[in-house]
C-alpha cells in the first residue's frame, strides 16, 4: 500500500557474514521486557542467515525529566544476510508492525470514504459537502504526517547504525 511506509535496501560489507551476525548479535537484546527497555540499541532475534529486529525507543528530557517515549510506529526491520565473493550482502525491509499496518488501514479508510462521499455531494450540488470534506481531508494529512514521522526519522536513524555498525554504505532497492 502506497499511503503506508516501508523501505527497501542493500547492504554490502567487506566482513564475512559470521562477522556481520556477531555485530548484529552484540547490539541487539533477544528478550524485551514489558514497561522497561533494554540497554542495547534493538531488540529481537538474530539468527544465522536473518535477522527480525526492533530499534528501542528513545528517551526524551522534559523539564530535567527523562522519559521513555512509545512510539508505536516504530520499524520492523527484517533481514537476509547472505555471502558473496567479496563479502557480504545484507538485505534489509523496514515495515511497520502488523497490528498498526492493520490499524491505519483503518484509520485511513473510513475517513476516504467520507471524503469521497462529501466530494460526491459537492458534484451534485449540495453546499453542506465542504465543511466534511475539509474535515476529512485534514483527517487524512495529520495520520499521514503521524505516520511517516514516527516511522522514518527511527528508520532513517537506524539504517545509518546498521550501515556504521557493517562499516559499508547502502543503497536503496
Amino acid at each position: 500500500m502506497l499511503f503506508l511506509p516501508r523501505v527497501k535496501f542493500q547492504i554490502e560489507s567487506y566482513r564475512t557474514s559470521e562477522e556481520v551476525r556477531t555485530l548484529l548479535q552484540s547490539v541487539t537484546d533477544t528478550e524485551r521486557k514489558w514497561f522497561t527497555y533494554p540497554d542495547r540499541e534493538f531488540f529481537g532475534k538474530v539468527g544465522e542467515k536473518d535477522f527480525k529486529i526492533m530499534p528501542v525507543p528513545g528517551d526524551i528530557v522534559f523539564m530535567g525529566t527523562k522519559m521513555h517515549v512509545k512510539n508505536s510506529f516504530l520499524p520492523v526491520i527484517e533481514g537476509q544476510i547472505r555471502e558473496e565473493r567479496n563479502g557480504t550482502i545484507v538485505d534489509v525491509r523496514m515495515r511497520l508492525f502488523w497490528f498498526v499496518f492493520g490499524f491505519m488501514v483503518v484509520w485511513f479508510s473510513v475517513p476516504v470514504f467520507v471524503f469521497l462521499t462529501a466530494l460526491m455531494a459537492l458534484i451534485t450540488g449540495s453546499p453542506d459537502g465542504w465543511g466534511l470534506a475539509a474535515v476529512m481531508g485534514l483527517f487524512i494529512l495529520f495520520g499521514q504526517i503521524m505516520v511517516r514521522c514516527g516511522f522514518y526519522f527511527p528508520a532513517r536513524k537506524a539504517r545509518r547504525r546498521l550501515e556504521e555498525l557493517f562499516g559499508a554504505v547502502s543503497m536503496d532497492v
